[in-house]
C-alpha cells in the first residue's frame, strides 16, 4: 500500500476522502477475490470436471485413430512394396531358367 498519499492529509475533509478512497479500494479488492473464487468453483463442479474428461477422451480418441490410420497406410505401403519385390523376383526366376 502506498502510504506517501498520507503525508497529504492535512484537514478533517482530506481524512475523510482518505477515508472513502480506502473504502473503495477495499470494496474492489472483495470483488475481485470473490470473482477468482467464483471462478474456482466453477472449475471444481461436476459438469465442468465431466466435460474436461469426455474432450480429454476425445483428444485421445482422434490422436489413436490419427495413429492407426499412419500405421494402416505404411503397413499396406510395405505389402504393396513385398508383393512387387516377389513379382520381380519371381520373374527374374523365370529369366534364369
Amino acid at each position: 500500500m502506498d502510504t506517501s498519499r498520507f503525508s497529504k492529509i492535512k484537514t478533517l475533509h482530506d481524512i475523510k476522502l482518505e477515508k472513502a478512497k480506502l473504502r473503495y479500494e477495499l470494496l474492489v479488492a472483495e470483488n475481485r477475490l470473490m470473482e477468482n473464487f467464483q471462478a474456482i468453483e466453477d472449475m471444481a463442479t461436476f459438469s465442468s470436471v465431466f466435460s474436461r474428461i469426455a474432450y480429454g477422451f476425445e483428444i485421445a480418441q482422434n490422436v489413436y485413430a490419427r495413429v492407426m490410420d499412419i500405421s494402416d497406410r505404411f503397413s499396406s505401403w510395405r505389402r504393396k512394396r513385398k508383393k512387387k519385390k516377389r513379382k520381380d523376383d519371381d520373374y527374374d526366376e523365370s529369366d534364369m531358367d
